[in-house]
């Protein structure tokens, strides 16, 4: 009987599986979000535990509401911030 070996990937390899930037990978391991194992000075992952990541993502991500667009922010006013500080030449 053959032993299957679970595919070990890479920042880099699950940020190209995942269309991302390797920061965000790292970033996405630091809150928790990743399945991820520390390896040495590495963090290394297993494509299976990513794509049920991915899968409960996907469906979580169906069921949510579209987030509402923050509010634009009131222009700040133009000219000296303090009318009464002079530069001195």
């Amino acid at each position: 009987m053959l032993e299957r070996r679970p595919t070990i990937m890479t920042v880099q390899e699950v940020a190209r599986y995942l269309r991302v930037h390797a920061i965000t990978v790292y970033r996405m391991i630091r809150l928790g979000e990743l399945p991820a194992i520390r390896v040495g000075r590495g963090w290394r992952f297993k494509k299976d535990e990513i794509d049920s990541w991915l899968h409960r993502h996907e469906a979580n991500s169906q069921n949510q509401p579209a987030k509402p667009a923050k509010p634009a922010r009131p222009a700040k006013p133009r000219g000296r911030s303090n009318p009464r500080r002079r530069v001195l030449r």
